[in-house]
């Protein structure tokens, strides 16, 4: 009975993080804050079908993190998962 229900508590861990899992963001080694909003394509060989739609850019005008709407393929390397870690890598 205790592996059954510690099989089950493993497999609930599992699919949670794959949940949380940002799809379309730029390995963190590459991430940088320059370039501006570049949103990608929709085609391309590297599409990200399921990539989230919504990311954010660091703005040098504004020197504040943006939201904006991704569209799965190419774009820059000035992209983020959520606003806290845009803020973590840009804004000083």
């Amino acid at each position: 009975m205790k592996v059954v229900l510690l099989l089950a508590c493993l497999a609930l861990f599992v699919v949670c993080s794959e949940a949380q899992r940002c799809r379309g963001r730029v390995r963190r080694s590459e991430e940088n804050c320059v370039g501006g909003r570049d949103t990608g394509t929709r085609r391309g060989n590297r599409c990200h079908r399921n990539s989230n739609n919504d990311m954010w850019y660091y703005s040098r005008r504004t020197r504040s993190c943006r939201k904006m709407s991704y569209r799965g393929c190419g774009g820059n390397k000035n992209r983020y998962c959520s606003l806290s870690a845009c803020e973590r890598k840009c804004v000083r």
